[in-house]
């Protein structure tokens, strides 16, 4: 949701007050669904990889198909390799979840690594407005990449999980306090 959107949804805040009632359900479905997922991480975990390789697969054979139907391409070749690459990369997901989780629970932590790195180096050097939670922001994605890391593979039976599960919890939450300010307009 770009920063435009959450604009439109205050403004027309008067006109969503009827359904109010709706995002309220919503949001505390998606609650209910995070503690499910935080719960039950490992599950959730196995789920979203099994999901992700379904959308891999279709994805890369519908890549493939789109090449074929375009041989005279300069960039046939890549775009067939790409699908070949996404369509197997998908069973692997479907077939082996586990190992699926262990290399995404890996790239995971390589990209909070990189990323909270990143942010903290640009906070520190160009003290912008507000640098110290970019700072704090970075510690965190820093620190969670570690223990990600130092736990790894058994991590990867948690991590995919608590992370859906937290989204799940942040967003019902959004859309709950989303409602009751609809319900006040």
């Amino acid at each position: 949701m770009k920063k435009t959107d959450v604009i439109i949804y205050f403004r027309d805040m008067p006109k969503n007050r009827k359904y109010w009632g709706r995002f309220f359900i919503i949001g505390v479905l998606m609650i209910i669904l995070g503690f499910f997922a935080i719960g039950y991480a490992g599950w959730a975990t196995e789920f979203t990889v099994i999901l992700l390789g379904v959308l891999l697969a279709v994805a890369g054979v519908l890549q493939v198909i789109s090449s074929s139907l375009s041989k005279q391409w300069t960039g046939f070749s890549h775009s067939l390799l790409m699908g070949l690459f996404y369509t197997f990369a998908g069973i692997f997901c479907i077939l082996k979840p586990v190992q699926g989780a262990e290399g995404l629970t890996l790239l995971i932590a390589a990209l909070l690594l990189i990323g909270g790195s990143f942010r903290l180096v640009n906070a520190l050097y160009h003290r912008f407005d507000y640098w110290g939670l970019v700072v704090f922001s970075g510690l965190i994605s820093i620190g969670l990449g570690i223990l990600i890391f130092a736990e790894w593979p058994s991590s990867s039976f948690w991590v995919i999980g608590v992370f859906i599960g937290v989204d799940l919890l942040l967003v019902g939450w959004s859309w709950v306090l989303l409602s009751l300010a609809a319900r006040k307009s």
